[in-house]
Parts: structure tokens; C-alpha cells; sequence
């Protein structure tokens, strides 16, 4: 956050130094870098939380799976 605002703080001083116009240009451009940031934090927090109920469902297959390897086991050990 620190070295988001200090960017932003020296390409502004920057551009004003360098002349007015840079200037204009730069506060047109940030409004639609601002949007294309937050629409994509959006988008990477809704395709985190997508794959932990990915990792989750998995884990519980992997877990039914060892449980049914053990029961079947054991089981062959009673009969033998």
C-alpha cells in the first residue's frame, strides 16, 4: 500500500514538473487502471476461494479412500 501511494505520489509530482499536459494525461489514465485492478482482486479472490473448495472436496475423496483401504485391510487380515 505504502509503495502503491508513493508511486503514485512521485509519477504526479513527476508529470507536473515535466509539464502540465503529462499531467493531464497521467489523472486520465489512473480512473481505468484503478477499475482493471479491482475488477481483477475481484476475480483472483473468487478463483482462490473456488479452489480451496477444490483442495477441500479432494482432500475428502483422499480421506474416504484411505478409510476404505484400511477397512478392506483389516478385514483381510480377520479372514486370514
Amino acid at each position: 500500500m505504502i509503495q502503491s501511494v508513493a508511486t503514485f505520489t512521485g509519477g504526479f509530482v513527476i508529470a507536473f514538473v515535466k509539464g502540465w499536459l503529462l499531467t493531464l494525461v497521467l489523472l486520465s489514465s489512473i480512473p481505468p487502471l484503478v477499475l482493471a485492478s479491482a475488477v481483477m482482486s475481484i476475480v483472483i479472490a473468487k478463483v482462490a476461494s473456488r479452489r480451496q473448495v477444490t483442495y477441500s472436496e479432494a482432500a475428502t475423496v483422499v480421506e474416504q479412500t484411505l478409510s476404505s483401504i484400511r477397512t478392506v485391510r483389516m478385514q483381510k487380515q480377520i479372514i486370514l
